[in-house]
């Protein structure tokens, strides 16, 4: 794989993996394309399937989750998802996550 991979979700129909190139530009790619197991793409699509589900299309901005318990279990299975990933991939490949933008409670 060319460039690194960042895990960071993306509205509606996105994997939340993004191959990142030497300019930082992103490119999304599946869990396939990224050499990851049937096992973690599930999880993966699943994971994206509860950001899908907040997604507000008459107004972005105010997509949230119900509250800080189902915002925190969004985050703590995003990590742990990044870890499998780079369990999966090992040292060899660069794995970053961002999820700041949920960590405060907003939006990205």
């Amino acid at each position: 794989m060319s460039g690194s991979l960042l895990l960071a979700p993306a509205w509606v129909g996105q994997s939340g993996l993004w191959l990142v190139d030497a300019k930082g530009r992103r490119k999304p790619v599946d869990a396939e394309g990224a050499g990851l197991s049937d096992d973690l793409a599930d999880r993966l699509e699943s994971w994206m399937d509860s950001f899908d589900a907040i997604y507000d299309e008459d107004d972005e901005a105010a997509s949230d989750f119900a509250g800080d318990a189902e915002r925190e279990a969004f985050l703590r299975e995003g990590e742990a998802i990044a870890a499998a990933i780079r369990a999966e991939l090992g040292d060899d490949e660069a794995l970053a996550v961002d999820l700041t933008g949920w960590r405060a409670g907003a939006a990205p």
